[in-house]
């Protein structure tokens, strides 16, 4: 059998190898402006070792984590617990640092700071007294897809925004999820150069993605996308670029726009919902909207198969005969 690597790839090895630089990059490159340097000094490859251990899944992750990290192992030191894992993240030191060193944070951000250092400190510690997770109880969540007089009432909400900018963004946000379905992270990396025509189609090109792809844009939202192709190539289509740790970049964007009581909550796992039930409704096979989609497993979506109207049996019974 022949040792040489096959000519076609799936790419996925390197993708995979520039995600890892990217947050091995985010870890080095993180700067604690609120830690005095005379006290990060002394703490920060202890810091960046750590923060590697717990394998943060994105740059976004790994900035969260050198930020929590960062405050926790620099207020340990100066408590003088050694910069020893497993001697100094342990139970009673996280408790303390919670309740003496994060008591002025928001009790739901105190709860989300213990969690998170719970979390790493099982990962990186051999020794310490650590106890294992419980089992959680998975709750299956269904998405349920915008009704059309729910998508009608966005794009007016979209349309009626008190300023430019704000129409910009939420019309791009629109557009993209509805008309074609992209993740989160795909739509805060797409600009206007990768709007491109293919078959005659205008499309979005999703490259910096595990599952690049060529998406066309299901009308009447090519009709809006198209109106930004005199912007900057290098332009974002939402007109946003989140901050590095924004927890929630969505609610950050929406937050400054102009969102009346009722508006339909508005998240991209929704849009992204909806725009797969139309085309299964319009009848796309499973297999096409698999590779536009950029999924590998229908098995998360099954759910979203009592959206689809369904023949009755003698519509059934004729496409199965087809005679």
């Amino acid at each position: 059998m022949s040792s040489t690597r096959p000519e076609c790839s799936s790419g996925t090895e390197n993708v995979n190898r520039h995600a890892e630089d990217e947050e091995r990059a985010a870890v080095f490159n993180y700067v604690p402006y609120a830690i005095p340097e005379d006290e990060w000094a002394p703490v920060a490859d202890f810091t960046r070792e750590s923060v590697l251990m717990v394998h943060p899944r994105s740059e976004r992750h790994a900035i969260e984590a050198m930020r929590t990290v960062s405050q926790f192992v620099v207020w340990a030191h100066r408590e003088g617990y050694p910069l020893d894992r497993d001697r100094m993240f342990v139970p009673d030191a996280v408790e303390r640092y919670i309740a003496v060193a994060a008591s002025h944070l928001a009790v739901s951000s105190r709860a989300t700071r213990r969690s998170d250092l719970r979390r790493f400190s099982r990962q990186i510690t051999t020794k310490a007294p650590w106890a294992p997770d419980p089992p959680q109880l998975k709750q299956r969540r269904t998405l349920v897809p915008f009704t059309q007089d729910e998508i009608t009432r966005l794009w007016e909400i979209a349309n009626d925004q008190s300023t430019k900018i704000r129409r910009r963004r939420f019309t791009g946000y629109l557009a993209l999820g509805l008309g074609a379905g992209l993740h989160p992270h795909e739509m805060w990396k797409a600009n206007v150069g990768d709007l491109e025509t293919v078959h005659g189609f205008l499309c979005v090109r999703v490259t910096d993605s595990r599952h690049p792809r060529v998406v066309p844009i299901t009308a009447p939202n090519d009709a809006i996308l198209a109106g930004f192709l005199t912007e900057p190539a290098d332009a974002p289509i939402l007109a946003y670029r989140p901050r590095k740790w924004d927890r929630s970049p969505f609610h950050e964007m929406l937050r400054k726009a102009d969102v009346p009581p009722g508006c339909p909550t508005i998240t991209p796992a929704r849009l992204r919902a909806t725009w797969m039930v139309d085309h299964l409704t319009h009848g796309m096979s499973m297999g096409g909207l698999t590779t536009l989609a950029g999924f590998t497993s229908w098995r998360s979506y099954q759910p979203l198969q009592q959206y689809i109207p369904q023949p009755d049996e003698p519509t059934l019974f004729a496409q199965a005969v087809r005679r």
